[in-house]
């Protein structure tokens, strides 16, 4: 990858690290300790929430679930074995339609 890609990709990526110091600008009275643990609370919520199957619904955001997807047979393509994927389960987001609306 070009280093013009790298830097074009980096842009459009925010990170956690980025979140708190947004979070941190606009909530000037906390400490930056406090917003890291609440945001952690927070994602480990969602993270348990998850494991239990249990759907997440931020009204103007989306929703989070969990998906299952089947097994099925697929083809190893190095070495042509054919091999089988056992049933496993996905995290899904769908967006609010508030929220496709703001970026559309």
């Amino acid at each position: 990858m070009s280093l013009k890609k790298a830097q074009k990709k980096k842009k459009n990526k925010m990170k956690k690290s980025d979140l708190l110091n947004n979070l941190k600008s606009k909530l000037s009275n906390f400490s930056q300790t406090d917003i890291t643990i609440s945001l952690d609370h927070i994602l480990k919520s969602f993270q348990e929430a998850l494991k239990k199957e249990e759907r997440i619904e931020i009204r103007g955001f989306g929703s989070l679930s969990v998906r299952r997807r089947k097994a099925i047979r697929a083809r190893n393509p190095q070495s042509g074995d054919s091999i089988e994927l056992s049933e496993r389960k996905i995290p899904y987001f769908r967006a609010a339609k508030s929220l496709k609306a703001k970026i559309n």
